[in-house]
């Protein structure tokens, strides 16, 4: 019963310490997508989302937390443009993020000091991502390994100062209003060590996973994959989000300026990841490099499948325009090669101005390629942006998500 008092009395002064000061703050994004597309000679606009890609939301977002770091709690609301009521609202999407760190405030609640950081985190709609060493300087994401299962994930990360960190995330399966399964359970785990400054590397896993594996251009770009019972064939069919079958990934980051304890940055990252499900792989390097005023990056990554890949179509399905049958989306052993080249410019104070170029298949340059670069002003908290960029291709590693030009201009308010 003693041990039960004293430990009940570490927690009421870990509580109190952990309230003693806490801090408000939030954020508001917004803004527009505005598309040319060349080959139907039309024009759209879509609103600004949360993700940076366009999309028909905008949010809000509210973060409390102490100063000591021991806690925070964030809420984002986001809202559907067409019906403002939706913001907050139980016809709203609310993600309700929570974390502590308890082992930070037993140690302070007793007098001490942890090396090891215990933090446990629940809530959110969102699909979890695991640590990452590679550099992912072009914004492509390309290492990333995440569930694809996204409600209301929980999990822990335990570390040892910055040496380790172990994260164990995991999203129960759910089930729509007519009791039909909508995704099953996912796990995410991964490790990241950094033995000595300038060097990290990560091992990562997905139970599922979010594929990266495509479909044809008459089939919408989020596609789930099986493998055909009967016929033994790999299939991807149109649904809401892509379905890897397991995936396995590592990263390594050589920064050569921290190993020097130099002004300039200049590194190397590799990172590879692999689809059970799918049997395709991406392997990923980037090069780069620069000073406080200008930086650069090159981003090349090879990507290959081990097994045929084939659309089919599964029942009326709106995200079809018209149905498909038995037809070759990616071939065996054929390797895709992806480019993407950047520069950073940070020559006007609070001002940020980058250019890119690339393509998502270099094999098929002509209709493959992008290019494209972004604007940006901070003044009293908020951030003006321009991006514009043209797309050859309707999908891609590159920022936005439409054929053709686009232009972005969007505003972010912190508070």
């Amino acid at each position: 019963m003693k041990k039960v008092l004293a430990l009940l009395l570490v927690c009421l002064l870990a509580t109190s310490v952990a309230f003693a000061a806490v801090q408000f703050s939030g954020s508001l994004k917004a803004g527009a997508a505005v598309n040319y597309n060349p080959d139907t000679k039309d024009w759209k606009t879509y609103t600004y989302g949360d993700d940076g890609d366009d999309s028909n939301e905008m949010s809000l977002t509210f973060k409390l937390a102490d100063d000591q770091g021991l806690w925070e709690a964030e809420v984002k609301g986001l809202v559907d443009t067409m019906d403002v009521q939706q913001l907050f609202s139980e016809s709203g999407k609310i993600e309700a993020i929570f974390k502590t760190n308890i082992a930070k405030a037993i140690a302070m609640a007793v007098g001490g000091e942890s090396p090891i950081d215990v933090t446990l985190e629940i809530g959110g709609d969102r699909r979890v991502t695991g640590l990452r060493a590679y550099a992912n300087k072009s914004g492509a994401n390309l290492d990333r390994i995440r569930t694809l299962n996204g409600l209301s994930p929980f999990g822990a990360t335990i570390g040892y100062k910055d040496f380790i960190q172990a994260n164990v995330m995991y999203s129960p399966e759910w089930f729509h209003d007519d009791d039909t399964q909508a995704y099953d359970e996912d796990l995410a785990a991964s490790i990241l060590v950094k033995p000595y400054t300038g060097i990290a590397l990560s091992v990562d896993y997905a139970m599922v996973g979010e594929s990266k594996v495509l479909a044809a251009d008459n089939l919408n770009a989020q596609t789930k994959t099986r493998q055909n019972e009967e016929t033994q064939k790999y299939e991807v069919v149109a649904n809401s989000f892509s379905d890897a079958g397991g995936t396995i990934g590592a990263a390594l980051d050589f920064n050569i300026g921290q190993l020097l304890g130099a002004d300039y940055n200049v590194g190397v990252s590799v990172a590879d990841r692999y689809e059970f499900g799918t049997k395709y792989n991406q392997f990923a390097a980037t090069v780069y490099g620069g000073i406080d005023m200008v930086s650069a990056y090159v981003e090349y990554a090879l990507r290959t499948y081990g097994a045929d890949i084939y659309a089919t179509e599964e029942g009326p399905d709106p995200l079809t325009a018209t149905p498909i049958d038995n037809t070759l989306v990616h071939e065996k052993g054929v390797a895709e090669h992806y480019l993407n080249v950047g520069v950073d410019l940070a020559v006007v104070e609070n001002m940020n101005l980058n250019v890119y170029f690339g393509a998502d298949d270099l094999t098929d340059f002509a209709n493959q390629y992008f290019v494209g670069g972004n604007i940006g002003y901070t003044l009293y908290g908020m951030t003006f942006n321009l991006g514009i960029e043209y797309n050859e291709s309707n999908w891609g590693a590159y920022n936005y998500d439409h054929t053709g030009l686009m232009l972005v201009p969007s505003v972010a308010v912190s508070f």
